[in-house]
């Protein structure tokens, strides 16, 4: 399994994840032209995407999906909140074309809603060709936000972002995965000390926001395994974080669990193009 992050960040999400069989994209938080650009590397194109899988409503995550929704062949999944936040606001003035082609997905069949496992937080997987997809629970200031673990053969990929902290009902599923892209947001003392408003920072820093270096950093402690290679630490606030600060926590923390992480390579993501990875 290879994976390729186009974008990750308040600026824009997006993720390529290919397997020998299938290509899909985790978010459409760039504008169409930069997607193309990126698949060109690849020598891809649109239809070469099988599936779009989108994590929340928010604007860096869905920027190009009024566009892909064009696409015929191109399959959509999203949480059924996530489905009724975008919805909403395409059913406002001036948007109405979008939200017909928004619908008459769902109606074909193309957009599917994921829903929770009844009586349970959890979701159920589902298959794009010879990939696993799990679909994980986060707790974002979303209607309902998602993240993934992807399995293909014996290799797996866990994906989360955008989220205030990482549920312990979902340590089972992603523990000794062989990559992590996981949410390092920011800093909180960086955070507090910068201009944004009171009320932002209060959001961010709440379970419903988003996870700071330290506590990204006691999550993999808690989840990593003799599998994993790749740990990238993703959605990096520009403002409100520094490499160092995360290089510096991820050493303290990883001291305090007695975690050597030898063999483990460490990256962090960029808000543009961060290289390809397999595992």
């Amino acid at each position: 399994m290879k994976f390729s992050v186009f974008s990750s960040g308040s600026d824009g999400n997006c993720t390529l994840v290919q397997t020998g069989k299938v290509n899909i994209l985790i978010d459409a938080g760039i504008t169409r032209k930069q997607i193309l650009e990126n698949l060109e590397r690849y020598s891809l194109s649109l239809k070469d995407i099988s599936a779009l899988l989108i994590t929340h409503e928010h604007i860096d995550h869905i920027k190009a999906l009024p566009q892909l929704l064009k696409e015929c062949h191109l399959r959509v999944y999203m949480s059924g909140g996530t489905y009724m936040a975008i919805k909403e606001s395409y059913s406002r003035p001036g948007k109405e074309k979008v939200y017909e082609l928004l619908v008459e997905k769902k109606n074909n069949g193309d957009l599917i809603i994921i829903n929770r496992i009844e009586n349970s937080i959890l979701y159920p997987f589902f298959m794009e060709s010879d990939l696993r997809i799990q679909v994980l629970p986060l707790f974002h200031d979303a209607k309902e936000c998602i993240g993934f673990s992807f399995t293909n053969e014996d290799k797996k990929l866990v994906y989360i972002t955008d989220t205030g902290y990482v549920h312990q009902a979902i340590y089972s599923e992603i523990a000794n995965a062989d990559a992590y892209v996981l949410e390092s947001n920011h800093d909180p003392e960086i955070l507090m000390h910068s201009e944004r408003p009171y009320m932002l920072k209060i959001r961010i820093l709440g379970d419903h926001g988003h996870m700071s270096n330290e506590d990204s950093m006691i999550t993999l402690c808690n989840v990593m395994g003799p599998k994993t290679k790749i740990v990238l630490h993703a959605h990096i606030s520009q403002e409100c974080n520094l490499t160092e600060i995360i290089e510096l926590t991820r050493e303290k923390v990883f001291n305090d669990f007695g975690i050597e992480a030898k063999g483990v390579k460490f990256g962090i993501l960029k808000p543009y193009f961060s290289g390809d990875y397999e595992i």
